[in-house]
């Protein structure tokens, strides 16, 4: 198992330009992680979901997600 932080939004309590959410977890892969964040926080969209060391928190997936959303903008 490996650490995965998933990244989602709930578009009925978010505003457009609010940051999604993270949920941390242990998974299998990445499909295994999105599926726990799914079934945790039904209805939920799934936006990221990055893999790294345990105990780093939510920050360098927010970094991996932001810098992603920034290359699709060139």
């Amino acid at each position: 198992m490996k650490n995965y932080v998933v990244l989602y939004r709930v578009e009925s309590i978010m505003a457009p330009a609010d940051p999604p959410f993270g949920f941390q977890c242990w998974a299998d892969d990445a499909d295994h992680a999105e599926e726990q964040c799914v079934d945790a926080y039904p209805g939920c969209d799934v936006v990221w979901v990055w893999q790294g060391e345990e105990g780093v928190g939510m920050q360098p997936a927010l970094d991996d997600y932001w810098g992603a959303v920034e290359e699709c903008g060139k």
